[in-house]
């Protein structure tokens, strides 16, 4: 079973965060509209929306999940690299979701949907498109993307959940260095027993692997990993699953030209040209679903 000291490991993560976002500053070329509220929890149910200054009509949007581990991370820690993302002529939505272990699964996924519900109803006075709609996540957030993007294009699967799924479709998606197979060839509760808790039932155990429920319907998919991305390994195989389903693919495995250590959710660190590479690989991979 997976011990880990979450405080001390937010602790750390928010300092090497820190670290990498030091010196930057949000960019006067956008509307930033900050902490609003898309359901009953709080802090945890707010999010932020951006869209480049002069937008007069619904832009194609981009809605981000973070990531963290399931238990750490906030809208606060990618508001720079989002912010590049509508520089590229996009509306950008990027929110909170609950945390554990105060919230376990699948909370992150009903806080998914009731954003999404709540920009069916009001996304369009803040320029969001709703035929135009992309999903982009990284680590844990890339799992989210993964399984909410199934739960959409998948009925039978969106079924096996405690809420309604939004009526909601993605052009396309894009997964970085995230954690998929979960569930596949290590139990539950051993990868992620401060998420899925320590005993699991037959309704969590129905719902994984995720994998097993993607079908033709799934988005067009970039999956993106480095050299050093300690979940590399997880990657190519989904790619490879994705594209035996006849679903249009993506695949690249980034690396520094020196071989340098590349490692997990590089792409957030905005000081990079390899990062820059990756996030406009990805808005190329989005436009061509317009």
């Amino acid at each position: 079973m997976l011990n880990i000291d979450i405080p001390t490991m937010r602790t750390s993560m928010r300092e090497n965060d820190a670290k990498r976002d030091a010196g930057l500053t949000e960019p006067d070329t956008l509307e930033i509209i900050k902490n609003l509220s898309y359901g009953p929890y709080g802090n945890e149910n707010t999010f932020d929306i951006y869209y480049p200054k002069g937008t007069d009509k619904c832009l194609p949007t981009i809605i981000n999940i973070h990531g963290g581990g399931f238990f750490y991370g906030d809208k606060e820690l990618y508001r720079f690299y989002t912010m590049y993302l509508a520089k590229q002529g996009f509306t950008v939505v990027n929110f909170n979701y609950r945390l554990a272990p105060d919230h376990q699964y699948p909370a992150p996924l009903e806080d998914t949907n009731n954003l999404m519900n709540w920009l069916v109803e009001h996304g369009e006075n803040y320029y969001v498109e709703l035929n135009h709609l992309f999903l982009i996540g990284d680590s844990a957030g890339g799992q989210l993307v993964e399984q909410y993007a199934a739960m959409t294009s998948n009925p039978n699967y969106g079924q096996k959940f405690p809420f309604k799924i939004a009526a909601v479709d993605f052009n396309a998606v894009a997964m970085n260095c995230g954690a998929y197979f979960l569930g596949q060839n290590v139990a539950l509760n051993q990868d992620f027993p401060f998420y899925f808790g320590e005993t699991i039932t037959p309704t969590l155990e129905s719902q994984f692997p995720v994998e097993s429920y993607i079908t033709e319907n799934f988005p067009p998919s970039f999956v993106a990993t480095a050299t050093h991305d300690f979940l590399k390994d997880a990657a190519k195989p989904l790619a490879d699953l994705l594209k035996t389903k006849g679903i249009e693919t993506s695949y690249k495995l980034y690396a520094n030209q020196d071989n340098s250590n590349l490692g997990h959710v590089f792409h957030l660190n905005q000081k990079s040209d390899i990062a820059k590479e990756c996030n406009n690989d990805e808005i190329a991979f989005f436009k061509r679903f317009l």
